[in-house]
Parts: structure tokens; sequence; C-alpha cells
């Protein structure tokens, strides 16, 4: 038969029985696992901003990408179990917030991406090699807090003028923490305030040196990112309550929760720029090629309410600063 017939007889066929249709292929669905080591705060905005992130990027969770979450709730010894699961449901990217998480999934796998969001230096900490050449299968969005604190610390004065003393929980388990509270030491002596110190292990330890604490006025709790402290920010906030203490967090969302002001990275928005990140890996991009992303937005929250019921005034000139101002 001629090329003439050929194209003929498949006309015929079109026109008798309709267009061949390919067989359709099944849109691939992406699984990506969360491991969360405590439920906080944080961890909640963080969770939310990177959900809200791959929507924007074009996924729907139960259509095209499936969301695991594993959250251990502060038992640190079921992290490896949690771990074990994501891996088992052959995740494709693993997200985690924290060291302790972040350690705990590069134990976990080489092979499996793994995307953190950390309030400090991941080089200094070892979770990257480098913050524009990662290497291996790790990276991340860091808000580099040993930076951040000088700046809380300022802001902390310029509310509270007469601010003597400082009181700084944190976990002593934790590598990071002593080296965040060291930051903050060293700040807060260039400002000709002292510092106390109360490294904890535990939780309950940590409520016994709270409830311990010696008060003078002039004081104030000073909290640096840690998941423990983080993990008990609702304890620390009514022993402050008690006691008429001004209290300074790192984060935003502790503002709203009664803290007398809060200055660091915006979490949901940390959590979003994760999500950007996840998105180029399932697109094909490997870790180690990916650049760790800068916090991109910082807030400072100041809530009158709680300023109201210590007696203290905040200067006009601070308020306006704010980003947010809960009245």
């Amino acid at each position: 038969m001629t090329k003439i017939g050929y194209a003929l007889l498949f006309s015929i066929t079109v026109l008798l029985f309709g267009s061949p249709r390919l067989e359709a292929q099944p849109t691939r669905v992406a699984r990506i696992g969360i491991l969360l080591p405590e439920s906080g705060l944080d961890e909640s905005q963080t969770v939310k901003g990177f959900r809200d992130g791959l929507k924007e990027a074009g996924y729907k969770e139960g259509e095209n990408i499936i969301v695991e979450v594993e959250d251990v709730k502060g038992a640190r010894s079921q992290l490896q179990g949690a771990l074990e699961e994501l891996v088992s449901r052959r995740v494709d990217v693993i997200f985690t917030t924290g060291t302790r998480a972040t350690q705990a999934a590069m134990a976990a796998t080489k092979e499996i991406p793994i995307v953190f969001r950390h309030p400090a230096d991941p080089v200094t900490l070892g979770l990257v090699k480098n913050i524009n050449r990662p290497g291996g299968n790790v990276t991340g969005v860091a808000a580099f807090s040993l930076e951040a604190n000088q700046k809380r610390l300022e802001v902390l004065k310029q509310i509270i003028p007469n601010l003597r003393r400082i009181h700084v929980f944190y976990d002593a388990n934790n590598r990071f923490s002593p080296d965040n509270f060291a930051a903050a030491e060293k700040s807060a002596r260039q400002l000709k305030i002292d510092v106390l110190e109360y490294p904890v292990k535990t939780a309950s330890e940590f409520k016994s040196s709270l409830t311990q604490m010696e008060v003078n006025p002039g004081d104030a709790i000073f909290q640096i990112a840690d998941d423990l402290v983080e993990s008990q920010g609702s304890v620390l906030l009514e022993e402050a309550k008690k006691r008429r203490m001004a209290t300074m967090f790192h984060s935003e969302v502790w503002a709203s929760r009664g803290s007398l002001a809060a200055y660091g990275p915006n979490y949901h928005e940390m959590g979003r720029q994760a999500a950007d990140l996840v998105q180029k890996i399932l697109k094909g991009a490997h870790p180690k090629d990916i650049a760790v992303a800068h916090a991109n937005k910082f807030d400072l929250a100041i809530n009158l309410r709680t300023a109201s019921s210590i007696g203290l005034k905040i200067p006009p000139e601070v308020l306006k600063k704010a980003d947010k101002v809960i009245r």
C-alpha cells in the first residue's frame, strides 16, 4: 500500500472510531515526612508555613502529595523509632525542625534528602559543610540566632531602660544551646546587664529551677532558641506572671501567648522557605547543590496587656518599631 493509501486508511479509522488514545499515566504522588521533636508553637507555625508553601508551589495534599507527620512531643528517645517509620513509608524528603531531629535524621539515612528549619548556624553544628554548597543529603533554612541574640537583648534594654539582670534557661544536653547562651551572655556584658545561667537537662529540672529562682527588681527572663525550654514556654510564662517579671522570647507567637515581647525569625515564613527547597528537590535538584537559605523575615512583637499587668510603660519610640502590638 502506498503512503497515500495508509494516510487514507488512518483518516477513515479516526472518523469511525475517534483518535487513538494513549493510556493515561498515573500522576506521581510525592511523599514528605515531617519530624518534630517538640509540640511547640514554633513547630506548629513552621509546619503551617511549610504546608502553605507547598500549596503555593502547586501541591495538593491527597492528590499529588502526601505529608506524613511524626511528632515525638518531647520524648527524644522516640526520635529513632519515628524516623524508622518515615523511612519505611519510603518518603521522598524528610523535613525536620531543630538540632536533635535533624541530627537523628542524618544518622538514619544518607540517601533520603533532608531539609531542616534551624534557628542557628548549621555549619557550626555540623549539619552542612558549607552554606552555599552543603554537601551530603542535607540543606535547609537557618536563622543564625547567635547574631539575633544581640539585637533581641538591645530591644529588651530599650523596652526596660532599668534592666539590670536576665535569667536564661537552656538545655544542657543540646550542643547548640550553650553556644547560644554564651552569645547572649557576651551581648549582656556589653550592655552592662548581669546574667544568671540555668542549664537544665529535663522538663522537670527546668520547672524546679524556674520556681526556685530568686528575683530582684529590674530582672527579666531572656529566652534563647531552645527546644526543651520552648516545650515548657507556657509554664515559664505562668511563673513570670506570678512574679510580675518581664519576658523576652525569640518568636513572635509567644508574645501572643503572654510574653512581654518577642524578637526573632518568623517561623511561618521559614516554613514557606523550606517548602521552596523541598519542591526543588522533588523536581530533581540534589540537597548538596542547594544553598542553605537565610531566614528572610524577623519580627518584633510587644504585648501591651502584659506590660500593663507588670506595671511597665513601653517607650513610644519602641512601639513604633514593633511589627505587631498586642493590645
